[in-house]
């Protein structure tokens, strides 16, 4: 039983470590530009389909992928990146004002800027998990926001948590922290992917 488990936790860790590398590989390969975007949706898809078999985290499988999704993806990156560097630029505005007024601003930017990071990654697990459209996956993350915010605040959390420890262990984001990100979103949006399911086996 104890071989098993420690085999699971190495196969586990051995498939973050592929992901990482190949995320890095990949955004290279795209000049980090326009390399950003498609290696995400790259080792999301990859990350889906080791939860069948892990030997499926291959460069070969990674680069139909890539190619696959080159331009949606970067769209997609993109449309959120655009939203956060405005919202983070108003709050780096929002600190050369003075007044109680400016705390409640800044704590709607603060709270939309990590809101539209939360929606990014759950829009990311959404399209490579049910093959929807960028607009429809929004739609969906908006319904996993709402469904349980309770999640959504475990979800920065996670999030929090994998920043500090790659902060402190920069080792860790050549390795892991990509990788990890994914599995966290995947794991945190379990329950609406069972509800996403069942509404589509009853349609």
């Amino acid at each position: 039983m104890l071989g098993k488990m420690s085999q699971s936790v190495f196969i586990k860790i051995y498939v973050l470590i592929l992901l990482d590398l190949m995320f890095w590989g990949f955004t290279l390969l795209g000049g980090i530009v326009l390399g950003v975007g498609p290696a995400l949706r790259t080792i999301t898809e990859l990350y889906l389909d080791s939860q069948s078999d892990y030997q499926n985290v291959n460069p070969k499988r990674g680069w139909h992928y890539f190619k696959q999704y080159f331009w949606a993806a970067n769209k997609q990156f993109y449309g959120f990146a655009v939203v956060e560097a405005v919202l983070l630029y108003n709050l780096s505005l929002s600190t050369q004002l003075r007044g109680l007024w400016v705390f409640v601003i800044q704590f709607i930017l603060i709270f939309a800027a990590l809101a539209n990071i939360v929606l990014a990654g759950d829009t990311l697990l959404l399209v490579s998990r049910f093959a929807v459209e960028t607009k429809n996956a929004i739609k969906l993350a908006f319904g996993q926001f709402f469904d349980n915010f309770t999640k959504f605040l475990l979800t920065v959390l996670g999030l929090v948590a994998i920043g500090v420890a790659s902060y402190m262990w920069p080792g860790l984001l050549i390795f892991l922290t990509i990788g990890t990100v994914v599995m966290w979103f995947n794991h945190c949006g379990k329950n609406w992917y069972a509800k996403i399911d069942k509404m589509l086996a009853t349609s």
